[in-house]
């Protein structure tokens, strides 16, 4: 019975939603001030701040437990979060409203923190590089010392394969018959590249995003035939007002109702972003390519290539409806088999190399800080050096003027000594 109440085996390793959220109001976004004397990652969130973020974490209960129902054990949470301290405190003030068997896990990633925008900050030189910014385009333009959006997406599509990587093999231990809902707390920019990459949209489209608000998340719901939306939880309204164009609005509501994998054959929108008229179609010469799909589970499609006038006979015993079919469709060919375990062990081998990759650049940027400390520690060192030498002469001048000074007197009073001898008396008065 309860086999029969579970979700198909595709749904089974796929979370019920995925939520977007940015942190609360910082420090940073009251005055940019705090930028000059204050590192990025430590900008803590104002009190206002933080009952953003306990508000936030009451209204994201509301959202993943309304379709449960509240009582309901099954539905679960697991959040991924930047490590700065604005996503970190805001996480820990979201915590407050869930209870710890709701919380099935926690990691830190530090590829979805903010956008790097160099070191310390001055204020008017930032201003004159935003203005750039504006002209150049905000997602091609780097930040000198920093990055641009162009990098952030980069590393955004690294942790995309990781989070689905954990998905697929099941390491956040999540049972297949309750719904999982991961948070990722994180940042504006971030979590606006976020989407582009999930959605497909494309630069011009990116270009038109409006900024998340402190505190506010974007749910990203799966639909009835596996693919994920923003139009399910989320109103047309509200979708206008993020910037979405008309066509981006169609093509949320579509993947709402969509089943899984049907993009890629219909998107007529996207395609006429990229030309302005194709060649009419061909006329069936008899040979056509054929795909046997033998998985279709997110990240990995395997397929067979075929030349023949008509598919053959799928070997198994799964499904024509790809959004029941089997995760091992292919299990009965050995060949295919094979290739799919070849395939996993180049995937993992492929996620030792980025997550070596991104080890390498946080190891270059702590040497590159630590060579800015000590090149800042020597000029310190040289100064206080200097007014070591200036106190010193100072001190040698003083002792000099004393001793000058005392062998005035002494020479003061032997002239005087001899004066008297000499006849010489003192007649001046005093009133």
């Amino acid at each position: 019975m309860q086999q029969q109440n579970c979700k198909s085996r595709l749904q089974q390793v796929l979370p019920k939603r995925i939520i977007l959220m940015r942190h609360g109001e910082s420090q940073g976004n009251l005055d940019t001030a705090a930028y000059t004397i204050t590192p990025d990652n430590k900008i803590p969130l104002t009190q206002e701040g933080l009952a953003q973020a306990q508000l936030a974490g009451a209204e994201i209960h509301r959202v993943v437990s309304d379709a449960a129902g509240a009582d309901s054990p099954n539905w679960s949470v697991c959040f991924y979060v930047s490590p700065y301290e604005r996503t970190r405190s805001t996480l820990s003030q979201i915590g407050r409203s869930f209870s710890r068997k709701r919380v099935i896990g926690v990691r830190e990633e530090c590829r979805i923190r903010e956008q790097d925008f160099g070191n310390f900050q001055v204020q008017e030189r930032m201003k004159a590089i935003k203005e750039t910014r504006e002209r150049f385009g905000r997602f091609f333009y780097r930040f000198p010392e920093g990055e641009s959006a162009a990098d952030v997406y980069d590393r955004v599509s690294s942790f995309l394969e990781s989070l689905w990587r954990d998905i697929d093999m099941n390491r956040l231990r999540h049972d297949p018959c309750h719904d999982l809902n991961l948070i990722i707390i994180s940042h504006g920019l971030t979590s606006r590249v976020f989407l582009m990459k999930w959605f497909k949209w494309t630069v011009e489209q990116f270009e038109h995003l409006n900024n998340l608000g402190n505190c506010e998340f974007r749910v990203m719901q799966l639909g009835k035939g596996g693919e994920y939306s923003l139009a399910i939880h989320h109103t047309e309204e509200e979708l206008q007002e993020w910037g979405l164009s008309p066509e981006m609005i169609a093509d949320q509501k579509w993947r709402a109702q969509a089943n899984r994998g049907d993009w890629n054959e219909r998107c007529p929108w996207y395609l006429d972003a990229f030309f302005d008229k194709l060649a009419e179609p061909e006329e069936d010469s008899g040979d056509s390519l054929c795909l046997v799909g033998y998985a279709v589970v997110h990240p990995t499609l395997y397929w067979s290539f075929k030349e023949h006038s008509s598919c053959p006979q799928c070997p198994c015993d799964c499904s024509t409806d790809f959004a029941s079919a089997p995760v091992d469709c292919g299990k009965h060919e050995p060949e295919m088999k094979e290739e799919m375990e070849k395939d996993i062990i180049a995937l993992m081998s492929e996620e030792l190399s980025l997550q070596q990759a991104v080890a390498n650049e946080t190891l270059q940027r702590a040497d590159a800080a630590l060579m800015g400390v000590r090149k800042v520690s020597s000029l310190f060192q040289k100064e206080a050096e200097k007014c070591n030498v200036g106190v010193e002469t100072c001190e040698e001048a003083r002792e000099r003027a004393e001793a000058e000074l005392a062998e005035e007197l002494r020479l003061s009073e032997v002239w005087e000594k001899r004066a008297q001898e000499l006849g010489w008396n003192d007649k001046r008065a005093y009133s």
